[in-house]
């Protein structure tokens, strides 16, 4: 994969080891993808409106944008990729706000 800018390297930096290695996948199949949060504070949490028990907190879930068809493409894909035999999958994969301008792609693991 090529190497991704700065801001999307400090995302997948704060993700769990797991995680990012999920995000990563993810990324080499739909590379129009950009992931835009991945480990929040308590305080960026809330100001977003996030549950107040998001895997956001524990590094553990990662929120994509990029064009439509691949964020249903990639939502789909999450469900079926696994990184090693002991991989169960995803806890949540969330199509969000699609046909908005701020429509994403959550998944945590």
């Amino acid at each position: 994969m090529p190497p991704r800018p700065a801001r999307e390297r400090v995302i997948l930096a704060g993700l769990t080891p797991h995680t990012r290695a999920h995000a990563r996948q993810l990324l080499a199949l739909y590379p129009l993808l950009t992931p835009s949060s991945g480990r929040r504070t308590l305080r960026r949490n809330k100001s977003v409106g996030g549950s107040p028990r998001s895997f956001h907190l524990q590094g553990r879930a990662v929120d994509f944008t990029g064009p439509h068809w691949d964020l249903v493409q990639a939502a789909g894909a999450a469900w079926a990729l696994r990184i090693g035999p002991g991989c169960s999958g995803p806890e949540e994969v969330l199509l969000e706000d699609l046909d908005t301008p701020n429509q994403h792609l959550h998944v945590a693991w």
